[in-house]
C-alpha cells in the first residue's frame, strides 16, 4: 500500500475503528512500556490491568466516567517520563500517550486520531533505530536509514494490516479484539 492510500485510510477510520488501531499501536508498544516501568519498581500489573480495561471499553459501550478514571490513571504514569534521561522513558512515554489517544478518541470521536498516533508509533521506531544505529550519522544518512530499515516497514506493515482487519469488521467483538491483540503482541 503507497504511503498516500495507507494515510486515506488512517483518515477513514473513525469511532471505535480509529480507537482499536489505537489501542492496537499502543499494545505493541506496551512492553517496552512495562520494561522501564518495572526498572523503576513500579506496579506494572497495574499497566496491564488498564490496557485490559481499555479494550474491554471497545467491547461494552464506555461511560464517561469510566473513560475519565482511566485517563487520570495513564496520566499519572506520565510523571515517571518526565526529565528522565533514560532513553526507556521515550517509548514509555509514547505508549502511554497512544492509550491517553485512545481514551480520548472514545469522549469525543469527532477529533480524527489514527493519523498522529501513527505517526507516534513510527517516530518510536524511528527514535529506536536513531538511538541503537545512528551515531556519528549525518541528517541525510540518518533519512536513508529510516527510509530502508527492516523495523520501519515492519511497522507500516502492520498498520497496514491492523487497517485491512478493522475496515470489514461490523463490530468490536471479543473475537476482533483478540485478533488485534495478538497481531500487535507479535509473539512477544
Amino acid at each position: 500500500m503507497n504511503r498516500q492510500k495507507f494515510q486515506k485510510s488512517l483518515q477513514s477510520l473513525s469511532a471505535w475503528r480509529e480507537r482499536a488501531f489505537i489501542l492496537s499501536l499502543a499494545e505493541r508498544a506496551l512492553p517496552n512500556a512495562l520494561l522501564y516501568l518495572s526498572n523503576l519498581e513500579l506496579e506494572e500489573t497495574l499497566a496491564l490491568s488498564i490496557v485490559d480495561e481499555i479494550w474491554l471499553n471497545l467491547i461494552v459501550e464506555p461511560d464517561e466516567e469510566s473513560i475519565i478514571e482511566l485517563l487520570d490513571v495513564v496520566t499519572s504514569f506520565l510523571q515517571y517520563t518526565d526529565n528522565s534521561e533514560h532513553y526507556g522513558a521515550l517509548p514509555t512515554q509514547d505508549c502511554l500517550m497512544l492509550l491517553e489517544q485512545a481514551l480520548l478518541a472514545g469522549l469525543n470521536d469527532d477529533k480524527r486520531r489514527a493519523l498522529d498516533a501513527s505517526q507516534n508509533s513510527v517516530n518510536t521506531v524511528i527514535h529506536f533505530i536513531e538511538f541503537s544505529e545512528g551515531e556519528g550519522l549525518s541528517e541525510n544518512q540518518l533519512i536513508k536509514l529510516f527510509d530502508s530499515h527492516s523495523l520501519v516497514e515492519r511497522e507500516f506493515s502492520f498498520q497496514a494490516e491492523l487497517i485491512d482487519l478493522l475496515r470489514p469488521a461490523t463490530h468490536p467483538g471479543e473475537t476482533l479484539i483478540n485478533e488485534l491483540r495478538e497481531l500487535a503482541q507479535d509473539d512477544g
